[in-house]
């Protein structure tokens, strides 16, 4: 499923994930935000500040396009992110090697693109700071690294 290339001098990285049918449709670019275990959303993440706090690891979801492996615990996360999303604290699109029906549920009714099934060298090549665009029709994702979102 992957389709890798290098684009330029710009050292852009694309490849293809597995887009969420049914939420969004436009690219979304953003600041990623890396986090190397699942995430559970009750419990890991505060929905009123967009807070994430884990294992001693912290950082803030609002704006971002959270790149992380798979989502663990309660179904209640579901939730947390539609809160987050009512909330404006939400990330821009979310970036996971396999998604589960807890993070697609939420993605869904928050309206959040999610792409899945990213192979583990192209997740690996992803870190904070980078800058990410997502296209949500296709699984399309191009990360700059360490460029600024707005270029």
């Amino acid at each position: 499923m992957s389709t890798d290339h290098l684009m330029g001098p710009s050292s852009s990285l694309t490849f293809q994930g597995v887009a969420l049918k049914g939420v969004g449709s436009a690219p979304v670019r953003g600041r990623a935000l890396k986090w190397d275990r699942p995430i559970s959303f009750l419990g890991d993440v505060d929905p009123a500040t967009g807070e994430i706090n884990r294992d001693g690891a912290s950082g803030n979801l609002r704006d971002r396009v959270l790149v992380f492996p798979e989502g663990a615990g309660s179904t209640v996360g579901s939730y947390v992110i539609y809160n987050m999303k009512l909330n404006g604290t939400a990330p821009k699109a979310m970036l996971m090697k396999r998604a589960e029906a807890i993070i697609a549920m939420g993605c869904i009714i928050a309206d959040i693109p999610l792409v899945h099934r990213i192979p583990e060298e192209r997740f690996q090549a992803i870190a904070t700071g980078d800058t990410v665009e997502v296209r949500p029709s296709d699984g399309t994702i191009t990360v700059w690294k360490g460029v600024e979102a707005g270029r």
